[in-house]
């Protein structure tokens, strides 16, 4: 059912009194003025000239303000102070902190042009001079305003609501048309602004009546019968016009929207186009604002016919002769069914005028051919609608279908049992009395049996005759928002949701007229929104039903079936997925944050059938987008589960780790201690050897060795004197000999000292290779098992690149072979992040150690460690390139995603 207007019984779009012309001082008169001067630049007249609103004949694309210019772009485009090449440096520096200020300022602050300025959008102000306010109604206020360039010229400025537009389609027709006719205002532009608090309204520009509108000659009522006749004349002309030449049909006609052009002969233009629709759209309903009092039975239940304006013109042909509005009596059920009083008209031809507009039926009333009969001076017939034998729905009695699907929808609950007993009178009903076989009686076929369908017969009766109500369904609204409101609402509502969707109800909804701009392009005024929720959320749960089938079950690592609630809470994520794009990216984002979050991540991923999913679910713009969204929401489904059996598989991971790695080490102790043990018996067989040579023991040589031998030692030293037995020391020769060996000792030891006072060098290439390797072991933590997806564009961009030179042709080849030197590695050891993060720290501290001073009796540690940093250094770029560098870059790229994504 559509929403009258707010406002007294007489008056539903109030008239404000006209106030006293602003006028627009300098900046001198006060702090005020300064602040909003400096704050607000533009509410001032000094300055750019602004721009120039278009001429009606020139395209109208020119007067069009877009949506997507940001406010610097329009403050340029309009020659705004402080935009464009002249825009002082301060301007341009604190623009943006300024430009937030004025929106605070300009919630408090009351400017030099009162608070008709900050009513109207900065950008509007700069193109009109606001001189007075008009009105105000439900859809809009408009205003008494002068172009910036053509002083003394009035128009009267349109500024919507929020939450309000334009008719777009019709302004291109009346702005093409210019002046052309009489009946229509002439538009001289029209747009969206940005106002003080960011929001995008609409507003037109069109023709200043300065007559007024035909309220102020009606609340004059009763006039004299010549003047009443040129009234009704004008009016019926105006809606000949608009009915017959520019096709459409005005909902909301009554003399607030009657302009007067002329008051002599009267002559009348019909202006707020927001209650007009194509009349090629006779059939399709709306729920628009309208002034109920003005309003036909029809057009209160939602119909946008054309019979409808002219039950407007017999409320006013009564007001003219009586000086009141008819009354109507009861309320909207009796409405359609029930004649209008109308004693209150003495004169017969009156009465009879009046009488054949306000005929409760479309289809009997009155229309342009028989108004200009009467006026003149015939007397045309009045028509009778066939009266239909009534049904009675709980104690009221309906005569048509409307009323009752109106009805039914109203009280659905009592509405679902009263057919599950009383749906073969309904059709019986349908089929003798209405005549009207287009409706599937298919929905009104064995409901005791399936009480169930009760709500969808229901559902089907409202978008068959009253499709200008917003569609309901047990109760709930189902309109595209109010669906997306019960999907993102209490979880008690989801089986709702889910029903609405399999019971076909979202598709029968899709035939109520909705407020799309989109949807009604085509003009079938089916909301497409809808459409694709009762197409794609059945594809979306069957491909999820099947992964369920698939993966559930069987014991071992499998997850438990969901739940019946989890279920229909799926059904619901599934319609916010169709009818909110962006939920996508939050899911995604989701089951990212399970491997890398440092607070959100989980023990999911160890399930190997919940990565799949998820695997699967990150493909955004695959060749299957459908399964690559039902993936996304079974790895939601199965987050709960995943996390308990991807506990128990890690844990198990983890004992089976413990084992292997306590087996090594009982392999590794047991190898040593085999070792040591060798390494002690054949030191202990040497030093017998030794002794029994000492003694003369030996076998080896038979007898005793001589006297002088037990004085030396029993291994050479550097100061050992020659021995004479020895053939390498006999003599002056072998004295010779052994001080040449000596002497090289000597200088070998002094070119390791020297080698060892410059071993800090090796910090130039340890160090880097450290921190290489920090970062290396950073990437192999963060980097999910599955893949890295990024958020971030720049991100994505660089990652992609990277893993595409990774794969090249040389980093390739040689991440191949470093690759399986690193393979010989036990375990996974080659592929652990641990492993460069200690090679790091190794080099580090070796590092240090070379370039240590403390003692010269320490060179040949520092050399060693020298050495050992030469052999990590080389060890740490092969663990780099074993992953083609993939790993180095994530550990920059992953830290940097987070931030700006």
């Amino acid at each position: 059912m559509v929403t009258p207007h707010t406002g007294d019984d007489n008056a539903p779009t109030q008239r404000i009194e006209p106030t006293a012309p602003t006028a627009q001082a300098g900046p001198s008169p006060g702090a005020t003025r300064w602040v909003t001067r400096v704050l607000r630049p533009g509410s001032t007249r000094d300055g750019t000239p602004p721009t120039r609103v278009a001429d009606p004949g020139s395209p109208p694309r020119a007067t069009r303000v877009e949506r997507t210019a940001s406010p610097a772009a329009r403050s340029r485009g309009t020659g705004a102070p402080g935009g464009g090449e002249d825009a002082p440096w301060w301007r341009s520096l604190f623009g943006p902190l300024l430009d937030w200020m004025a929106r605070l300022v300009s919630r408090v602050v009351v400017g030099p042009a009162s608070d008709l300025d900050y009513a109207v959008p900065a950008e509007l102000r700069r193109r009109y001079q606001v001189l007075d306010r008009i009105g105000a109604g439900g859809e809009a206020v408009v205003y008494l305003v002068e172009p910036a360039d053509s002083p003394g010229r009035r128009l009267a400025l349109k500024v919507y609501r929020p939450g309000h537009d334009i008719n777009r389609e019709l302004l291109d027709r009346l702005r093409a048309r210019g002046t052309a006719s009489p009946h229509t205002p002439a538009i001289h532009g029209y747009g969206h602004a940005t106002s003080s608090w960011d929001e995008a309204l609409a507003w037109e520009a069109q023709e200043y009546f300065a007559h007024g509108t035909l309220r102020t000659v009606i609340d004059g009522a009763p006039v004299d019968e010549a003047r009443a006749r040129a009234v009704v004349s004008a009016v019926a002309e105006c809606l000949r016009h608009w009915q017959d030449d520019l096709q459409h049909n005005h909902t909301d006609v009554k003399p607030e929207n009657l302009l007067v052009r002329s008051l002599d002969p009267p002559v009348l233009a019909l202006t707020d186009f927001g209650g007009a629709v194509r009349a090629t759209m006779s059939r399709v309903y709306g729920g628009l604002a309208i002034t109920e009092d003005y309003a036909a039975p029809e057009v209160v239940e939602g119909r946008r016919e054309a019979p409808g304006a002219w039950w407007a013109l017999g409320v006013m042909a009564h007001e003219l002769v009586t000086g009141r509005r008819p009354d109507r009596g009861g309320n909207w059920l009796t409405a359609r069914n029930t004649e209008v009083d109308i004693s209150a008209v003495a004169d017969e031809h009156w009465r009879l005028l009046v009488r054949g507009l306000l005929a409760p039926s479309p289809s009997a009333r009155w229309g342009h051919a028989e108004v200009s009969q009467w006026l003149a001076g015939e007397r045309p017939a009045i028509r009778t609608a066939r009266r239909l034998r009534p049904i009675v729905f709980a104690g009221a009695s309906h005569e048509d279908p409307p009323s009752l699907a109106f009805d039914l929808l109203d009280r659905s609950d009592t509405g679902a049992l009263w057919l599950r007993t009383h749906w073969s009178e309904l059709r019986t009903w349908l089929d003798r009395e209405v005549k009207d076989h287009t409706f599937d009686r298919a929905y009104l076929t064995g409901l005791e049996g399936h009480p169930e369908r009760a709500h969808i017969a229901i559902s089907a009766l409202a978008a068959r005759y009253v499709p200008g109500m917003p569609p309901r369904f047990h109760g709930h609204e189902i309109s595209a928002d109010g669906l997306l409101e019960l999907a993102t609402g209490e979880a008690s509502r989801h089986a709702v949701v889910r029903e609405a969707v399999e019971s076909g109800a979202v598709g029968l909804a899709a035939q109520h007229w909705c407020p799309h701009p989109g949807c009604r392009t085509d003009g079938s005024g089916r909301c497409v929104l809808l459409e694709r929720v009762q197409h794609e959320v059945p594809l979306l749960m069957g491909r999820v039903t099947e992964s369920l089938d698939r993966i559930t079950g069987g014991g071992g690592d499998r997850p438990d079936h969901p739940a019946a609630h989890e279920i229909d809470t799926t059904w619901a994520r599934a319609v916010e997925l169709v009818l909110d794009p962006e939920i996508a990216s939050r899911h995604r984002a989701l089951v990212r944050r399970q491997s890398w979050h440092p607070a959100q991540r989980s023990t999911a991923p160890h399930a190997p059938w919940w990565t799949e999913q998820r695997r699967t679910g990150l493909r955004e713009g695959g060749t299957d987008p459908l399964a690559s969204r039902a993936a996304l929401l079974t790895a939601v489904l199965l987050l709960p589960e995943a996390v308990r059996i991807g506990g128990s598989i890690a844990d198990r991971e983890r004992a089976d780790g413990r084992a292997r790695r306590q087996d090594r080490w009982a392999a590794l102790t047991g190898s040593a201690r085999e070792r040591w043990d060798e390494t002690r018996t054949r030191m202990a067989d040497t030093r017998r050897r030794r002794a029994e040579a000492a003694t003369g023991d030996d076998p080896a040589i038979g007898g005793t060795a001589p006297q002088h031998a037990a004085r030396r030692p029993p291994w050479g030293g550097w100061g050992a004197a020659p021995d004479p037995n020895r053939p390498d020391q006999a003599g002056p020769e072998g004295s010779q000999r052994a001080r040449d060996r000596a002497s090289r000792r000597v200088q070998r030891t002094m070119r390791q000292i020297q080698k060892a006072m410059t071993a800090g060098r090796c910090r130039r290439f340890a160090y880097p290779a450290a921190l290489l390797g920090l970062v290396d072991g950073l990437g192999r933590a963060l980097r999910p098992a599955d893949g890295f997806y990024p958020e971030s564009a720049f991100v994505t961009d660089a990652y992609t690149g990277l893993v595409e030179g990774s794969r090249g042709p040389i980093l390739g080849s040689l991440s191949e072979f470093t690759g399986a030197v690193t393979g010989l590695l036990p375990g996974d050891t080659g592929a652990a992040w641990w492993l460069p993060v200690l090679t790091s720290i190794g080099l580090i501290v070796l590092g240090r150690t070379a370039a240590s001073t403390r003692a010269a009796s320490r060179a040949r540690r520092r050399l060693a460690a020298s050495r050992l940093a030469v052999v990590g250094s080389v060890f740490m770029l092969v663990v780099l390139s074993s992953t083609g560098l993939l790993m180095l870059g994530s550990g920059v790229l992953i830290p940097l995603d987070g931030l700006l994504g």
